[in-house]
């Protein structure tokens, strides 16, 4: 390895590490800083730390196999080469040797291989999910700055996330769960795109009704579900596989598909069985409040016909609205509330009449899910990444773990990949650690005894378990 061997490295880097905190706290004690000003210092030294041990560990692991006698019956060196890449402490570059397969003329470098770190990567995957992670919550730009220590492009960022791809939450599903009744909820956000358009990505969550955790209601095994550009039928298609793959449907009897009227949301009656529409209560009450701006002591009226399922007794009560409007503009307010409340009275008139009905919380959750990153600020996206960041936050929220899916176009990085026996990294260990001691029992600071920052580090160094 360069001009020193594995141990000689991490032992200098050590005490240059210890001689860098001391000079950390004499700058602390001389010109004075905070706590955060200390901890970026140490963070940066740290960092650094773990860059050069794993450069050094990578060039040990890369010397090993070189002369491991197994590798010289199969692989041929051709060079060496130098590899830089971006890992969460920063920019790493190690040396490391290219080889050539004597069975079927295949080149590559194995330490790599080892490592799963590909031909092409210049960012290791762990940057990637962290740029992505940080992304679903917050914009490219502020993900690019929390990665890494290093300056990442915005476009870095959106690469990460097409590499993912479209991705959902798949779970083993052991046994079909029985439920009575079955809720759908389903609304849209309104998000405007880079060309000066806009587009509708539609959140579907399914659920089995509410439960009280900690003091509050939420959804019973809820499952949220992005759309962006599909046709209403291609969405409930793929709503009705989910049902029929979770749970057994001849024991459903009622299954409620609540929303705004929209005729997106009520196609979903003629793709899922045993449905029934409820209207979301929100949009309701948005057209009796328009309905009655002007005339507010109209509202309890209202209110008092729908919750007793009086189609009639609420008609009433608009057109008196409509005779009593002054201005045209308020008559017409009050025509497209009542067009709208009749016209979805099937939604209405549940609430008085089945009992299961627990009214519908999809404006909350599409400003929860989408809203607040998709659409609070004039953001201008791709329909690209529109649709990938939608995708995202549907799986954040059905808690997926970025670490446990497949990444995009995999390359062939395990083509030689090349493992030790338990033989040789018992060796290697046995080696290292026994050859460190003695580099260590060498260093006069130790054999003084004085208890100092370096003394520590050393002894610390000296008497690690190594397994």
């Amino acid at each position: 390895m360069k001009k020193h061997i594995f141990e000689d490295i991490i032992l200098q880097n050590a005490l240059n590490f210890t001689k860098e905190v001391v000079e950390i706290f004499g700058d602390l004690l001389n010109k004075g800083m905070n706590i955060t000003e200390l901890a970026a210092r140490i963070k940066e030294l740290t960092d650094k730390l773990g860059r050069e041990a794993i450069e050094a560990i990578i060039e040990e692991l890369d010397r090993i196999i070189k002369e491991d006698k197994r590798r010289k019956e199969k692989w041929v060196v051709e060079r060496k080469d130098k590899k830089r890449l971006t890992t969460v402490l920063g920019d790493i570059e190690y040396e490391r040797t290219y080889y050539k397969s004597k069975e079927d003329g295949r080149y590559t470098y194995l330490v790599d291989d080892a490592l799963e770190i590909g031909r092409h990567d210049r960012i290791e995957k762990g940057v990637k999910i962290k740029l992505v992670e940080n992304a679903i919550e917050e914009s490219y730009e502020i993900s690019s700055k929390k990665a890494c220590p290093e300056e990442l492009s915005k476009q870095t960022v959106l690469n990460a996330i097409r590499e993912i791809g479209e991705v959902e939450v798949k779970r083993e599903i052991k046994e079909k769960k029985e439920v009575r009744v079955l809720y759908i909820e389903a609304d849209e956000d309104h998000v405007p795109l880079q060309d000066g358009s806009n587009e509708t990505p539609r959140l579907i969550y399914i659920h089995e009704g509410k439960e009280e955790k900690n003091g509050r209601n939420v959804l019973r095994n809820v499952h949220y579900k992005a759309y962006v550009g599909e046709k209403a039928e291609d969405i409930w298609i793929d709503v009705a596989n989910y049902i029929e793959e979770n749970y057994k449907e001849e024991k459903i009897e009622k299954i409620y598909i609540a929303g705004d009227g929209a005729p997106w949301i009520k196609e979903g009656l003629e793709w899922i069985a045993k449905s029934r529409f409820v209207l979301d209560r929100y949009h309701l009450n948005k057209y009796v409040l328009k309905a009655t701006s002007k005339e507010p002591k109209y509202r309890d009226k209202i209110w008092r016909a729908i919750n007793e399922g009086d189609k009639e007794g609420v008609k009433k009560v608009l057109d008196e609205l409509i005779k009593a409007a002054e201005e045209e503009r308020e008559k017409e307010k009050v025509i497209e509330a009542k067009r709208y409340i009749l016209n979805n009275w099937e939604g209405v008139e549940i609430y008085s009449k089945d009992k299961d009905v627990i009214g519908c919380s999809a404006e909350g959750h599409i400003s929860h899910v989408f809203s607040s990153r998709l659409s609070r600020n004039p953001l201008g996206w791709s329909r690209e990444g529109l649709k990938l960041m939608a995708k995202l936050r549907v799986f954040s929220k059905n808690g997926g773990d970025l670490r446990e899916i497949e990444w995009g176009k995999k390359e062939n990085i395990n083509a030689g990949s090349y493992k030790l026996t338990k033989k040789q990294i018992k060796e290697a260990v046995r080696r290292i650690k026994t050859s460190t001691n003695e580099k260590i029992n060498n260093i006069t600071v130790l054999n003084i005894g004085k208890v100092t920052p370096i003394y520590r580090i050393l002894r610390a160094i000296k008497y690690a378990q190594v397994i």
